[in-house]
């Protein structure tokens, strides 16, 4: 394949998680999204809820952040804090996954623990405010009177772990290889869209 690993990141309800999981069954590869998530609880023997909190709501200095986690990733864990462990499980979890061949990664700021492979495929997938209320009201079952705050508040939280993780905005179109609006494209193209680039 032109591309072994696909990174997606994903405004909240806009179907990233579904399109990576059908990227990866049109490849007949791996999908991991939330599932790195609960592989860093573990190791890290926090509670999934705590966890899910802690990731998502980091907000601290990128360098020290980076520093931390270099000294962790060579075995010296130091007065760590519980996020940075969790980043530094989550970034060995996604390096020891992707030793296993192509994969797709959904969230997790995978392309910074993959940044020493050439052949990773940036995407980022968004959708237009009523595509993301009606999907949040309909498939995750979120009342219409809040739902607002909530699409607000999973994309401030994804945005400030991806600037902890990368130092960089989540939104900024240079961090990525491919954009998509899945209000447009729809759930199925934008997957065949991403497995076709792949190929």
């Amino acid at each position: 394949m032109k591309f072994n690993y696909i990174v997606i990141e994903r405004e909240f309800a806009s179907g990233g998680r579904d399109i990576g999981r059908l990227v990866a069954d049109k490849l007949n590869i791996p999908c991991y999204g939330r599932e790195i998530l609960e592989k860093a609880a573990e190791k890290e023997s926090m509670p999934i809820e705590y966890v899910e909190e802690l990731e998502e709501g980091s907000t601290g200095s990128f360098l020290y952040s980076l520093y931390k986690i270099s000294g962790m990733t060579n075995g010296s864990a130091g007065n760590a804090t519980a996020s940075e462990r969790l980043n530094s499980a989550e970034i060995n979890i996604i390096r020891e996954l992707a030793l296993c061949g192509p994969t797709v990664f959904v969230g997790r700021s995978a392309a910074l623990a993959l940044g020493d492979k050439k052949d990773v495929l940036k995407v980022f997938v968004h959708a237009n405010i009523d595509y993301r209320i009606n999907r949040a009201c309909n498939v995750y079952g979120l009342e219409e009177n809040t739902v607002k705050n909530v699409l607000k508040k999973y994309d401030k939280r994804r945005s400030n772990y991806y600037k902890m993780n990368s130092g960089k905005y989540w939104k900024d179109i240079s961090n990525y290889d491919l954009i998509l609006d899945s209000s447009v494209l729809g759930i199925e193209t934008a997957a065949s869209i991403i497995a076709e680039c792949c190929k």
